[in-house]
């Protein structure tokens, strides 16, 4: 059983880990805080026994409080959104005129006028990192594609020249979208992930083994 300071034990009750506290109090109380924790307060006359009949009594509360949770975590985190390595509440509002970044926030009139702000900002950054990393590495490329992948944050046409990028790589930070620039750039002259291919990153970025750890899922 879980134990979260002196004093705090807990329980399992309809699937649930219910922690537990015996206090000078003259009734039980229970609530759900902003963790989804169920913490109950227990009178030191009360036995465990009563207590679980207390929330047996107490079902239809509990269910409807912790689906009214679950409810309102999901909302939040539909609107939690990455930009740059930080993280910000997405707010979309019709009334916005233009996409604005505040303190913690982002608002924006929809959802379609929030992408294009994002494929604006992506094309002026990636472009930016692949002329600075085209003149240092001597690599040219001949095309910027920015997409929306599933598997790859990037990928290289060393034939003919192309780059693609994943929009979401705007999630990420400017180090992680550098690195994954120089990355692509690479295949251009080594299509393939030889160990030349990585001491030519070395070369150029000698931390580019740190900022790959910025990413979850390894590059194809």
């Amino acid at each position: 059983m879980a134990r979260q300071s002196s004093g705090v034990k807990s329980f399992y009750f309809l699937d649930k880990e219910f922690f537990y506290q015996v206090k000078n109090i003259k009734s039980l109380r229970l609530k759900l805080n902003e963790k989804g924790e169920f913490h109950l307060s227990i009178p030191n006359f009360c036995s465990l026994e009563k207590a679980r009949e207390f929330l047996s009594q107490n079902e239809a509360w509990i269910q409807k409080t912790w689906q009214n949770f679950e409810s309102k975590q999901k909302n939040i985190n539909e609107n939690e959104i990455y930009f740059l390595g930080k993280k910000y509440l997405l707010n979309l509002n019709e009334n916005f005129k233009k996409t604005q970044i505040l303190k913690g926030e982002i608002k924006s009139a929809s959802k379609e006028d929030f992408e294009k702000f994002l494929r604006m900002n992506a094309k002026i950054i990636f472009s930016f990192y692949l002329q600075k990393w085209s003149e240092k590495t001597g690599l040219h490329y001949t095309h910027l594609s920015i997409k929306k992948m599933k598997t790859r944050w990037g990928s290289c046409n060393h034939k003919k020249g192309y780059i693609n990028l994943n929009l979401k790589l705007l999630e990420k930070s400017l180090k992680a979208i550098e690195y994954v620039i120089l990355h692509e750039l690479a295949h251009l002259k080594f299509p393939n992930h030889s160990k030349e291919f990585y001491g030519f990153i070395f070369e150029f970025m000698s931390d580019f083994k740190d900022r790959e750890k910025m990413f979850k899922i390894s590059f194809k």
